[in-house]
């Protein structure tokens, strides 16, 4: 008797096991045919700057639900993103972190169209262990400081150098020993700090508030120069959709602006 009643037990969790795999795989059958018939088999080939990642993939993920296109990302410093247009590498629409490479575009011939984006400003921020050493940029230059700038092609190591270079700071920087990072984009100078990797370390405001950083300057732009994003649509891409795509980015910019960005003027 006993014996029959462990047989049963074992076949009803069989079944059950196998009912659930069935389900399951309806699931995600009936997921796959959703997102098959919500696609429309365009794509749109975006670059952009790596610290407009966190609200750019929002607006992604919105825009892909609302028109079945499908936007494929790449970020990185907006230096290295202009050489890859160059040399021909796909893109439909490129938000640099600098103005200047909108400006390299239209002396390419490779522009169809751009209009200035967002405006931020560069900050000083420290990490945990980093507190107690660095309250001001000078500061940077006290012994056993380990300090983060980014690489020159990203634009933010080019804004912290300009600075620098005006506060008579740099030479003093490099020669302390202090400079310890030269990281390629923005986001990794952040997560640097952000780990304790480094003590200090600059990026925009709105990187320091997208990474939940502790800022103990604002580096004014009399020193660093206006900071201007721009968008631009790549001649001979899918021009349409970038400008589909353009026009619902500054519709959503809240999910820049909520960063701490303010809206350039155009």
């Amino acid at each position: 008797m006993k014996r029959k009643i462990w047989l049963l037990t074992i076949f009803t969790m069989l079944m059950f096991l196998i009912s659930g795999c069935v389900n399951a795989g309806k699931t995600s059958n009936e997921t796959s045919k959703i997102e098959r018939a919500n696609y429309t088999g365009q794509k749109l080939y975006l670059y952009a700057a790596a610290s407009l990642k966190k609200p750019m993939d929002e607006v992604i993920f919105s825009f892909e639900k609302k028109t079945g296109a499908k936007v494929i990302p790449n970020y990185g410093a907006s230096g290295e993103l202009y050489s890859q247009i160059k040399s021909g590498q796909p893109c439909d629409i490129y938000f640099p972190a600098d103005w200047l490479y909108v400006d390299k575009l239209k002396n390419d011939g490779m522009l169809k169209t751009s209009q200035k984006f967002l405006e931020d400003v560069v900050v000083l921020v420290v990490s945990e262990k980093g507190k107690s050493k660095v309250q001001k940029v000078d500061d940077l230059l006290k012994p056993n400081v380990a300090v983060g700038v980014a690489d020159p092609k990203a634009p933010i190591g080019v804004y912290t150098e300009t600075a620098l270079k005006k506060m008579k700071l740099w030479e003093k920087l490099i020669l302390s020993g202090n400079l310890k990072a030269r990281p390629v984009t923005v986001n990794q100078v952040a997560m640097m700090v952000k780990n304790d990797e480094l003590d200090a370390g600059f990026v925009y405001s709105s990187v320091a508030k997208a990474f939940g950083l502790e800022y103990v300057q604002i580096i004014p732009k009399e020193y660093t120069g206006e900071i201007v994003y721009g968008a631009a649509i790549i001649k001979g891409g899918n021009e349409k959709l970038a400008q589909e795509f353009l026009n619902f980015v500054n519709k959503n910019i809240e999910k820049f602006t909520k960063y701490g960005w303010k809206v350039a003027k155009k």
